[in-house]
């Protein structure tokens, strides 16, 4: 079932939300693409997609979180590199895989890393940065 944005999600920043809902996009594409209707070059295209605009969401996450003096800045970075240290793992092992499609371990892995993202990561510790956003203007662009 596709993940749905829902306002409870945001943050309280245009920017960072909108990426939130871009990367939610981009998750559900990638689950689609592990799919049985999904084929491995459409789901390599997708990866890259989003590894890229995961590390582009990052590095403006990290600047508004420098902006804002977030107390948890460290902490949230590391966080941040162990994900990216996953993906790339994940997609490695997709890349290297010999089978013409994805195995069942595969899309398993990757599915649960992505779900577990959103949910632990972006809904969990992201919101707590939404305090202290509060002397920033919405539209604050990192």
């Amino acid at each position: 079932m596709p993940i749905q944005w829902r306002p409870t999600m945001a943050v309280g920043n245009e920017q960072i939300d909108a990426d939130h809902q871009h990367l939610i996009s981009l998750i559900n594409a990638t689950e689609t693409a592990l799919g049985p209707d999904g084929d491995r070059e459409s789901l390599a295209e997708t990866l890259a997609r989003l590894h890229a605009y995961t590390n582009e969401h990052f590095a403006r996450e990290e600047q508004l979180m420098k902006a804002i003096r977030y107390p948890r800045y460290v902490d949230h970075r590391i966080a941040h590199r162990k994900l990216i240290e996953r993906l790339d793992q994940l997609s490695a092992q997709f890349q290297a895989s010999k089978a013409g499609t994805t195995t069942l371990d595969e899309a398993q892995n990757l599915t649960d890393l992505l779900r577990s993202w959103l949910i632990d990561h972006v809904f969990k510790e992201d919101l707590q940065i939404r305090p202290s956003l509060k002397d920033l203007p919405e539209n604050y662009r990192p």
